[in-house]
């Protein structure tokens, strides 16, 4: 994978959390000042403050569902980052692990020879 590529996947992966967080903090917000709105300003009374309540109450469900959404992506994001730092320490213990470069050939007979090589190819020119 060229530096190029593995820089604009991680920086896919970064937008991707930053929009996440946005995300949750615009729903919060829109909720919070909906709810100042509906609550403080306007001060429902009689059969309003029981449509209010009703509005309010379903879109708080909805907010702890977007929490609870954004929770698990933050999640997964710290398990994924733990499994792969577990893996590089575990392969840094066996360096005989890393892939060698190989290549595939024809015998002559037709079959297909995996043949791999100890050093790039493009050392050996």
């Amino acid at each position: 994978m060229s530096s190029k590529t593995y820089q604009e996947e991680i920086r896919k992966r970064i937008q991707r959390q930053y929009d996440n967080r946005t995300e949750f903090a615009s729903h919060l917000i829109a909720f919070l000042g909906t709810a100042a709105v509906l609550w403080g300003v306007l001060q429902p009374q009689y059969g309003w403050a029981t449509l209010s309540a009703i509005i309010m109450g379903g879109w708080l469900i909805g907010l702890l569902i977007h929490a609870t959404i954004y929770g698990m992506k933050e999640a997964q994001e710290r398990a994924i980052e733990r499994e792969i730092e577990r893996e590089r320490a575990w392969r840094s213990q066996y360096p005989e692990l890393k892939q060698k470069r190989g290549r595939l050939q024809l015998s002559e007979d037709g079959e297909i020879l995996d043949i791999v090589d100890d050093q790039p190819y493009a050392q050996k020119r």
